[in-house]
């Protein structure tokens, strides 16, 4: 991994290089939610994102992610399910790939995890079983996700039978941690 400070548009990130089956930036800073879409557009060009959140994280974080990525050109959809662990299931990763669908998501558009470990969770896994493979956007919004769960690529589902029985590792393609 390597690191560089950055100075973009007044904010001061701190970027490191992950290099896992496929290589990406952790993007860290203060206020730096704001830089998503132009974060995003230099990635993926001007296309469409599905932000995955959860309804404790929606209404702090969703309206300023939702505006940045449209401020950026790119088109929004966003889809919100009950926070905690027991959405962590088969059920809410179904609901998730329907919304991709009906919303016609293509391979060139891309998934934004908004929240925490279950939001990381259930999009990583959503994005990678999507189309055969979207790419996909952490953005985590807690100490845990922003050390943890948002890097490495570990997502999975809760089954019946235990935590995490049904998972994939995939790598997300950015890493966007606003210390806010």
């Amino acid at each position: 991994m390597t690191k560089k400070n950055i100075n973009s548009g007044g904010f001061i990130m701190k970027t490191v290089r992950v290099s896992a089956s496929k290589e990406y930036d952790v993007i860290i800073g203060k206020g730096i939610l704001s830089s998503l879409g132009e974060k995003c557009v230099s990635l993926f060009g001007r296309s469409k994102a599905a932000i995955i959140t959860d309804s404790n994280v929606a209404p702090l974080w969703l309206d300023k992610a939702s505006e940045s990525l449209k401020t950026a050109g790119i088109d929004v959809v966003t889809y919100v399910f009950p926070a905690g662990e027991e959405s962590k299931n088969i059920h809410t990763l179904t609901d998730i790939l329907e919304f991709m669908a009906e919303n016609r998501l293509t391979r060139t558009d891309f998934a934004v995890a908004l929240g925490g470990g279950v939001t990381g969770d259930m999009t990583g896994l959503a994005a990678s079983l999507y189309l055969r493979g979207i790419n996909f956007v952490q953005v985590p919004t807690t100490l845990l996700a922003a050390v943890d769960s948002s890097v490495g690529g570990k997502t999975a589902v809760t089954l019946t039978a235990g935590k995490n029985l049904m998972g994939a590792f995939a790598q997300p393609s950015l890493v966007l941690c606003d210390t806010d």
